[in-house]
């Protein structure tokens, strides 16, 4: 079969799935964009600092930089190495183009669910090569409220960006236990990786837990190949982010983001408003109570790992929820690195969603009964969305407009347009999450932009962007520190009026310079690839390069065949 035959075949059998996810998308936006506001999602200063800073690298050619060189108040932080970027790169790149904040957000957000709705579908029909199950799985799981607080109300475009991919790993193990197909499993868990740290841990855990219970199958010879290869294969598309992490937090003691509360499980109540109330909140709603309601009814009629995945999503609610002693891991990591036990949530939603799926689709033997089923199925989706969207606004929408530089005094803004957003994005607000932890006793001079010289004088040095500084010297400088931190493994060139200069880290892991004379004076910090990083893009571009053949040999050759 030629490409052209093949590319008319899959319009032929998914084109009108494609244009729906369309619709759907613009749809799942609409009701927000047309109040022309943006709610300043709880995460939103720290993400947009991280995707400005990102953005201001590719305009300097300087892409994927390791620290702040402009945003975070250009303190040389390695939050950009340490927190995964892939969720934020479009939209650093689209924000080239797009210069209205507004419409750049909701374009994103369209963008991101329909991208969401193909994943999700393909992932599930390359499983069970079922459309009308795929297809009420993907707008479920994507267009669901709880999609909407992570992705507007929390604004994490880390937690949210690794929920699209969740899919790939579910689908992903199954095809490798039924066809010992690893490729799914390996894009899954990559791009996972690449987005989010505890998101990742998470579809980890899901996975050891379906590997335990399919465990004698999975020691057959063909499927431990496959899993090599799917491991192999994430261990190098990912290098670009563990090689750097290893190497930054193998020669520093890192200040991680802190729990300030103890991780407990959640109330039955805050689940029965959840649903409800469709909420937008990061617990159940309709769609997962369905399923699990229909799961559990209908049994008999779920497939044999379906009926698996009952068992373990009914197992991850009782880990959300008070069920489980929280009390007796309170004082462990558990507790920092968790943070909130919805974030378990996740597990779930996305399998009762497809169970919601399968059992509508499996309930009625009759065609036109099937298809009747699956648009109530459909419009019921949609129209809990837009709901969902009309929620957001109605609690939004009496928010203060952000019309001064941002600051950490508990109100709830909104940003009305660009200069509301420049007032968020250039404050004066920092996270001392990621600093070398010598150096947070410090924060308030590295934040606020406080060079120390000759024993305790300070100076404020101005910010020019790009790791540039310039400031005047009153007197003859013996000694100054400045206001970046410096991360032991990472290679630092630092000029002085163009020329380079020898620089120290001090005993708080600050950059510092020596013999300045009095006078105005340009500081650039310019941070190298170092030896050890370069194997990075190395493995990367292996793993790409193994991933193109293995998906030309699943793809091209064996249909030729």
């Amino acid at each position: 079969m030629n490409q052209k035959s093949r590319l008319h075949d899959f319009w032929r059998n998914h084109g009108i799935v494609i244009l729906i996810f369309m619709v759907m998308s613009l749809l799942s936006v609409s009701i927000m964009w047309h109040y022309k506001f943006i709610i300043m999602g709880s995460d939103m200063h720290f993400h947009w600092e991280r995707i400005w800073d990102l953005r201001e690298s590719l305009v300097n050619k300087s892409p994927f930089p390791l620290v702040a060189l402009n945003q975070y108040n250009q303190t040389g932080s390695a939050v950009m190495a340490l927190y995964p970027q892939l969720g934020m790169l479009p939209i650093a790149v689209l924000s080239l183009v797009i210069k209205s904040f507004i419409p750049l957000v909701y374009t994103v957000l369209m963008l991101r669910n329909f991208f969401a709705l193909l994943v999700a579908y393909f992932a599930s029909y390359s499983y069970n090569h079922n459309k009308k199950i795929s297809f009420i799985f993907a707008s479920g799981y994507t267009l669901a409220a709880t999609i909407l607080f992570h992705a507007v109300i929390s604004y994490d475009i880390g937690r949210s960006s690794s929920m699209i991919y969740l899919p790939l790993i579910l689908f992903g193990f199954l095809n490798l236990l039924e066809k010992d197909d690893w490729i799914e499993l390996s894009i899954g868990m990559s791009a996972i990786i690449m987005c989010h740290v505890v998101n990742t841990a998470i579809a980890i855990f899901f996975l050891i837990v379906m590997a335990l219970i399919n465990v004698v199958k999975l020691l057959h010879k063909e499927k431990l190949i496959a899993l090599v290869k799917a491991v192999v294969l994430t261990v190098l598309l990912t290098a670009l982010y563990w090689i750097p992490f290893i190497i930054i937090v193998g020669n520093n003691s890192i200040s991680f983001p802190p729990s300030y509360w103890k991780v407990a499980g959640t109330d039955t109540y805050i689940w029965y408003l959840s649903i409800i109330q469709n909420s937008v909140g990061p617990f159940f709603n309709v769609i997962n109570l369905l399923g699990l309601v229909f799961g559990i009814i209908f049994f008999r009629r779920l497939g044999k790992y379906s009926k698996q995945l009952l068992f373990v999503g009914i197992g991850f609610l009782v880990l959300c929820s008070k069920l489980f002693p929280w009390d007796l891991i309170a004082k462990t990591g558990i507790n920092d690195s968790l943070q909130f036990t919805w974030r378990l949530n996740i597990i779930p939603q996305l399998i009762f969603c497809y169970i919601f799926a399968e059992i509508v689709v499996k309930m009625f033997k009759k065609l036109s009964y099937a298809w009747i089923a699956i648009a109530v199925a459909t419009i019921a989706i949609v129209l809990l969305q837009l709901q969902a969207q009309t929620s957001v606004v109605n609690q939004t929408k009496n928010s203060f407009e952000l019309n001064h530089k941002f600051v950490e005094d508990g109100k709830t803004y909104r940003l009305n347009n660009n200069q509301d957003f420049h007032n968020m994005i250039f404050s004066n607000v920092g996270v001392v999450d990621y600093y070398p932890s010598a150096a947070v006793k410090y924060y308030d001079n590295t934040n606020n932009h406080i060079a120390i010289y000759n024993g305790n004088q300070r100076l404020k040095v101005k910010l020019l962007g790009d790791g540039k500084y310039s400031f005047k010297a009153p007197v003859a400088i013996k000694k100054m520190t400045l206001p970046f931190l410096h991360y032991k493994g990472i290679a630092y060139e630092v000029l002085v009026d163009g020329k380079t200069v020898k620089t120290i880290a001090n005993k708080h892991a600050l950059l510092t310079i020596s013999h300045l004379s009095a006078g105005r004076h340009h500081v650039q910090i310019i941070v190298h690839r170092t030896k050890k990083e370069l194997f990075s893009y190395l493995f990367a571009i292996i793993g790409i390069v193994l991933l193109i053949a293995a998906i030309v040999r699943k793809y091209v050759f064996k249909k030729n065949k």
